[in-house]
């Protein structure tokens, strides 16, 4: 069976912005990342925390997809470790989660977030488009 290959640069859309996915649900993270880079965008994906803030300490992406249910530090508590660092503090952060709470969304948009989307509330290619409005 031959691999099929897939081109990661739309011709019509090209952009070489970088965006951080941090999901921890493995079948949605790889999901974003296709639809993503079929977008034109370069992803790198992460299922947790710890290894979004490995990827930090070599790389600023543009944008980070944040989940907030994520294993050991939730997405809230990455959100403050971000933005208390002077080399991060900087990075677009648009916040997807299942969880919709006022006050999630409340501590969320005290931390400088470009926008919190709840999952059910969106299909898959309205969340890019929120993406591509954060970018330009």
């Amino acid at each position: 069976m031959k691999k099929k290959k897939i081109n990661n640069h739309n011709s019509n859309n090209s952009t070489s912005k970088t965006i951080l996915v941090v999901e921890d649900n493995d079948s949605l993270s790889k999901l974003i990342k296709i639809k993503l880079e079929d977008n034109g965008y370069r992803v790198l994906a992460v299922t947790n925390a710890e290894d979004a803030f490995k990827i930090l300490k070599k790389t600023a992406p543009d944008l980070i997809w944040l989940d907030v249910y994520l294993p050991g530090m939730n997405g809230l508590e990455f959100l403050k470790k971000l933005r208390s660092d002077a080399k991060t503090k900087h990075i677009k952060v648009a916040v997807v989660s299942v969880s919709g709470s006022n006050k999630k969304i409340e501590i969320a948009e005290k931390l400088s977030i470009e926008g919190y989307f709840v999952k059910s509330n969106y299909k898959l290619d309205e969340l890019i488009e929120q993406v591509r409005k954060i970018l330009k």
